[in-house]
């Protein structure tokens, strides 16, 4: 891991994480640099009960790859349950 990169935002791809449909809470997001060119970056994503696990985990990391050019990541899907409501870890960073 060489840093974080310049070229993305930590927030923007928070909220766009957060903005797909069935996901409740993101937690965890790490985005770094292997190379100049290329980024990686990993996450756990809470998702609702009656949300497709497979398909939206497709749909994030296609996101990820089209308007973050990642070049690869590691998407955990959990359940979303009551006691990550409050979860510190499930909220952005302040700017």
């Amino acid at each position: 891991m060489e840093g974080s990169p310049r070229s993305i935002s930590f927030n923007e791809v928070f909220s766009t994480l957060r903005s797909i449909e069935g996901v409740e809470k993101v937690h965890d997001l790490r985005i770094w640099s292997l190379t100049m060119d290329k980024i990686a970056l990993s996450v756990h994503l809470a998702v609702n009960n009656d949300c497709n696990a497979q398909e939206l985990l497709k749909n994030a990391t296609s996101t990820l790859r089209r308007r973050y050019n990642v070049y690869e990541s590691t998407v955990q899907i959990e359940r979303f349950s009551n006691d990550m409501v409050q979860c510190l870890r499930c909220e952005p960073p302040n700017p």
